[in-house]
């Protein structure tokens, strides 16, 4: 029995150019969804870091108002070592390029360089409305302080220098 071939000079190899350009767009979908999930990727990763730094800049906050709060004799306010008067030039700068650090902060290390750091600021001081001083008894006077915190995310460069810090600040009132 004979079977009837394809006379070779009929073919045109369609079905080679078919299947290339078939081969070529599935390579340019799965480039394409590669990228995409390799920045899906990076933002996460970025977004974890920046969690990270706005709570530990929260801690932060929240550690100096416990201390503000804790504290019968406050420190003075002497523009150095973490404690300055209102808009000192002194006063650390964290939220310039590059970060300046004045006259110094108070840190809470982790292992190497401080995750987290705060100054304070002393604000004015107001008498409560409708007290009088004239009987003899002295009236405490209720302070406010400005405090400014920084926490820093997990991720550093080469030189140990965290990528990402967070900047939080609040007013706090004496007791």
């Amino acid at each position: 029995m004979r079977y009837p071939t394809a006379n070779r000079k009929h073919q045109s190899g369609a079905a080679l150019i078919v299947s290339l350009i078939f081969l070529l767009l599935m390579t340019l979908i799965s480039t394409s969804s590669m990228r995409t999930a390799t920045m899906q990727e990076r933002m996460a990763g970025n977004m974890r870091d920046w969690n990270i730094g706005f709570q530990r800049a929260e801690t932060s906050l929240r550690d100096a108002e416990e201390w503000l709060l804790d504290t019968n004799v406050l420190p003075e306010f002497n523009d150095a070592g973490g404690y300055y008067q209102l808009n000192s030039d002194a006063r650390p700068s964290w939220e310039s390029a590059p970060p300046s650090a004045g006259n110094g902060s108070i840190d809470y290390p982790g292992d190497g360089t401080p995750e987290r750091r705060y100054y304070v600021e002393r604000l004015s001081s107001v008498r409560p409305a409708g007290v009088s001083t004239e009987t003899g008894t002295a009236v405490e006077e209720i302070y406010y302080f400005r405090i400014t915190a920084v926490g820093y995310g997990l991720a550093v460069d080469d030189a140990g220098v965290p990528l990402t810090s967070v900047v939080l600040r609040s007013v706090y009132r004496s007791r």
